[in-house]
């Protein structure tokens, strides 16, 4: 494949694994930072994520500007109306995903949060062939059948309709696809997003302040460190996102995001203790037999 061509579904680019599998990875250990937050209010940490990460981005478009084209890259991707519009659509779909999620980790809902990420890739793949025209071989059509199964699997041992599950789903699907249909790069397209939330960040702490609530996780050094930790936590996985969407097909890049499920699983055995029923194990088994069909399929792009 050409550095002109446009991938296709058979096509994996071995970087865009990389940054793929990183970013569903960094996203699966996420749960431990959140439960290290003592946050009352879970608003606090979506705007401290947008408030640092606004920060950090701003940081990396003046002292790295080789990284994004610096401030003539952004002015570039502003000129276009619909671009503007785009934008402020994307923020509004981070916002409500980074809000949800911090919701269902404080409620005690992570296997709700859990069943998200096993339902996104699946949005992702209708999505991509619906709005982006990504197509399947029959074997990439066999193997999303069987990761589908076990994720019905997984979601019949959901008690009644799993709202958070769909709405992560759904919300992140549709910001992966739009953002990739823009085609603005990672780091620009973030500084803007995160300048759209900037003011609503800033004003929420102001309010926070003026109705006597404490900021910074109730004070102290430890909660000040990781509230500007929540910048770090959501930039570097995000712009190793946006970069394995922009490097693949977006059918290729949710499926690897079941590295997402599968950390939080390893995670949940190895440093929560927590239990592992029999058919948690023929959920993943049916999914990762499906993931070993679809890859074993693909031609391989250094």
């Amino acid at each position: 494949m050409s550095l002109s061509s446009k991938p296709t579904s058979s096509d994996i680019s071995m970087r865009g694994v990389f940054f793929a599998v990183s970013a569903a990875i960094m996203w699966g250990i996420v749960p431990i930072y959140i439960g290290y937050v003592d946050a009352d209010d879970p608003m606090e940490i979506v705007m401290h994520r947008a408030l640092w990460s606004g920060v950090l981005l701003l940081g990396v478009i003046f002292f790295l500007p080789q990284m994004t084209g610096g401030i003539v890259a952004i002015r570039a991707a502003l000129t276009s109306v619909s671009l503007r519009w785009s934008f402020l659509l994307s923020s509004i779909l981070l916002t409500m995903n980074w809000g949800i999620f911090v919701y269902a980790v404080q409620t005690q809902r992570v296997v709700e949060a859990a069943l998200g990420y096993f339902i996104y890739p699946l949005v992702t793949v209708v999505l991509g062939i619906l709005l982006l025209r990504e197509k399947l071989d029959r074997w990439g059509w066999m193997a999303v059948a069987i990761v589908a199964g076990g994720v019905i699997l997984k979601t019949q041992s959901a008690a009644g309709l799993p709202w958070i599950s769909l709405v992560l789903a759904v919300t992140f699907g549709l910001y992966g696809v739009l953002r990739k249909r823009m085609g603005v790069d990672a780091v620009s397209g973030m500084f803007i997003e995160t300048m759209l939330l900037f003011p609503p960040a800033i004003l929420y702490l102001v309010w926070m302040q003026i109705s006597g609530q404490p900021l910074f996780f109730g004070g102290g050094a430890a909660n000040i460190g990781l509230a500007m930790a929540a910048g770090v936590v959501t930039v570097v996985p995000l712009i190793l996102f946006h970069a394995g969407n922009k490097a693949l097909p977006i059918t290729i890049a949710g499926m690897l995001f079941y590295a997402n499920p599968t950390t939080q699983l390893l995670i949940g055995l190895f440093y929560f203790d927590a239990p592992f029923p029999p058919q948690e194990w023929l959920n993943f088994g049916v999914i990762w037999a499906g993931l070993v069909v679809y890859f074993s399929t693909r031609r391989t792009e250094t």
